[in-house]
Parts: C-alpha cells; structure tokens; sequence
C-alpha cells in the first residue's frame, strides 16, 4: 500500500516543476545550435508581417529602414530572452539535482517509498515492486536520475551556456531578417511587392529544408507547414490593418 503523503509529495514536486518552467519552457528547450534555424524562421515572418501590415494600413514611407531596425531590433531581444530561458532551466536543474541528492543522503527510506509510489503507479505489484525498488535504490547516481526523470520529469542532458544559446538565437534571427528586408532599402516600391512575399517564402522553404534534414522529418511537410502559417498569419494582418484603417 502506498503511503499517501508520498504520493502527495511527488504530485506537489511535479506540479512545482511546470509552475517554475512553463512560463519559459518553448525558449528554455531552445538550447542546441540548430534552433537557430527557427530563430531565422521567426526574424522573417516578423518582417513579413510587419511589411503586410504598414500595406494593410497603407503606410506610403519607405519600408526597407522600418523593417530593418525593428528585425535586429528583434533578434537582440530574442537573443536575450532565449540566454535568459536557458539560465531559467540550467538553474533550476541544478538546484533539483543538488535537492534530490540531499534527499537521498538524508531520507533514504522516503526516497525509497516514493521509488515504491512511482512504480506501483505504473502497475508494477509484488514481489517485482520490491525488486525493481531495490535495484534502483541500490546506487545512489542511478536513483538521482530517476527521481528527477520520474518525479520531477526533468531529463538530464547537456545544456549549453546561456550567452552561447543567446548569440546562436540572436545571429539566426538577424540573419533571417537582413535577407528579406535589406533588399528592400534599395527597391522600388513595386519591387518590393513581388520581392518579400517570395523572398520570405524562398528563405522560409530553404530554412525548413535544412531544419528538415536536421531534424529527420519530411522537407515538404515542414516547408508546407511554415509557409502556410506564414501566409494565413500574413492574411489575417492584412485585413486587420485595413479594418483598423478603416480602408475595408
């Protein structure tokens, strides 16, 4: 029988994990090189929509500076908010970590049953319940890496240094938004009307290939999936725009 407290315990350790996490957990798992490429992705859909709205509000001055300044405007602010994501999840991990080694130095038989409690609610029974318990509880390095992924939910893994993942974020997104919209300081406005919605979605098609390939999925589906975001988001700013502007 499992002793409820126990139970209690783990509930409140997991729920107190999503509470410190979810407000940053989409940036915080953005730690690996390759998220870049999304970063990238983003810095041109801003440029994107902020192109289509000053169309649907019909905004006559010159874009190419507008959308300019406030990309790399962009990209150092999703380069800090993701440093600060990361810094958000490495911290916290590490005090788990240091927390649950604590626990298991000082309160190993609680630790024991809360292994008990975990695996009974997976449907283990006696006399395997005892067994496995045993054998997790036989090596304390082992049973840390359980009750962080079991109880906590929080997988241990390599994670990069934060300012590493800020700059990684903040060059992809600043690249992204200088390959669609410096062309346009030099356009003419008809230029520009053909060139960033096909720029965005030639940059846009060649990111999600690479993403693709990066990631083990299908280029095309990636591709669609990004472009269509992209154009639907693109419409609805449009009519936005004009309705605010009172040009419908």
């Amino acid at each position: 029988m499992v002793d409820e407290s126990v139970s209690d315990h783990i509930a409140d350790a997991r729920h107190l994990a999503r509470e410190v996490l979810t407000g940053e957990t989409h940036l915080g798992d953005a730690d690996d090189w390759r998220q870049s490429l999304v970063s990238a992705r983003d810095g041109i859909a801003l440029v994107w929509l902020l192109w289509v709205a000053m169309q649907g509000f019909g905004v006559a001055v010159p874009a190419g500076p507008i959308l300019v300044t406030v990309g790399l405007g962009f990209s150092l602010y999703w380069g800090i908010a993701t440093a600060v994501a990361t810094r958000v999840r490495l911290r916290y991990l590490e005090r788990e970590l240091e927390r649950e080694r604590h626990e298991i130095r000082d309160h190993p038989e609680h630790e024991r049953e809360e292994v008990r409690a975990l695996y009974a609610a997976k449907g283990f029974r006696e006399p395997l319940l005892t067994q496995i318990t045993d054998t997790l509880c036989a090596d304390d390095d082992r049973l840390l890496k359980v009750m962080m992924e079991e109880e906590l939910g929080l997988f241990i893994h390599h994670i990069n240094h934060p300012l590493l993942v800020g700059v990684w974020n903040a060059v992809g997104a600043a690249m992204g938004t200088l390959l669609l919209a410096a062309p346009v300081c030099v356009q003419q406005p008809h230029t520009t009307r053909v060139w960033l919605p096909a720029g965005a979605a030639v940059l846009m098609t060649i990111i999600a290939t690479v993403n693709a390939k990066l990631t083990r999925r299908g280029a095309v589906q990636v591709s669609a999936t990004w472009l269509a975001m992209t154009a639907v988001c693109g419409g609805a700013t449009y009519l936005v725009g004009e309705l605010l502007a009172g040009r419908s």
